[in-house]
C-alpha cells in the first residue's frame, strides 16, 4: 500500500507511492535508497511532525538528501513507486506525464493520451507493468518501455486516487464517490460501494 507524507521520514525502504513532506514543488528527493516526492500541498500537525523527524535525521547526519528536478515545469509529482525493473516511477498530475527516475537520477518521461488526467497514485502490478489511477475516472497501465494504456471507470462523478496490488492477482484503488474500485490485469474494472458514505 502507498505511504501518506506524514510516515515518510521513519519508513527507511523505497517500498510503494510516497508523498514527501518537504516544501518543493517540482522536484523528487532521494534520501538514501529512498527516493520521496516533494509537493506544497497539505499542512497540519502530522505533516509537521513528518516534517520535524525528517529534519532531525539530517542534522544528526543519519541520512542524505539529493534533489532532483522534474523535467516538465510545475509537472506537480505526485505518488512514486518501486518498479520491477529496479527504477522509481512518479506520477505528475499536473504535467500529465509518467516518469521514471534511475537510482543515479536520471528522469525520462512519459505523456498520457488523455490530456488533463491528472494521474495521481501509482504501483507496481503483478503483471510486471506499472498501474496509476487517472483523476478523471480511468486507470493507466505503464509497461517499463513506456507504452501507456489506459481503461475507463465506469462510474460517473468519481475520483480515484490511490492504488496498491493486492493479495488475489488485482489491483485496488480508492478515491473520492465512496467506492472501492477492482482492476484486473486485464484492465477490467469493478467498484463495490462501501456501506457508510463520506
Amino acid at each position: 500500500m502507498g505511504r501518506t507524507a506524514h510516515e515518510f521520514a521513519a519508513l527507511p525502504d523505497a517500498g510503494n507511492r510516497t508523498n514527501g513532506p518537504d516544501a518543493v514543488y517540482n522536484r523528487l528527493v532521494m534520501r538514501g535508497a529512498e527516493v520521496v516526492i516533494g509537493r506544497l500541498c497539505g499542512c497540519g500537525a502530522v505533516r509537521a511532525a513528518g516534517i520535524l523527524l525528517a529534519l532531525s535525521a539530517v542534522l544528526f547526519g543519519q541520512v542524505t538528501i539529493n534533489e532532483f528536478s522534474v523535467p516538465t515545469a510545475n509537472g506537480a509529482p505526485v505518488g512514486i513507486t518501486r518498479g520491477p525493473d529496479g527504477n522509481l516511477w512518479f506520477t505528475e498530475q499536473l504535467g500529465n506525464k509518467i516518469g521514471r527516475i534511475t537510482t543515479g537520477g536520471v528522469v525520462t518521461e512519459f505523456p498520457i493520451p488523455t490530456a488533463g488526467s491528472g494521474p495521481y497514485g501509482i504501483t507496481s502490478g503483478p503483471d510486471g507493468n506499472l498501474w496509476f489511477m487517472e483523476s478523471y475516472g480511468k486507470v493507466g497501465r505503464i509497461t517499463t518501455g513506456g507504452v501507456i494504456t489506459e481503461f475507463p471507470i465506469s462510474t460517473a462523478g468519481i475520483g480515484p486516487e490511490e492504488i496498491t496490488s493486492g493479495p488475489d492477482g488485482n489491483l485496488w484503488s480508492t478515491g473520492l464517490g465512496d467506492r472501492l474500485w477492482r482492476i484486473t490485469t486485464g484492465g477490467s474494472v469493478t467498484g463495490f460501494a462501501l456501506a457508510t458514505s463520506n
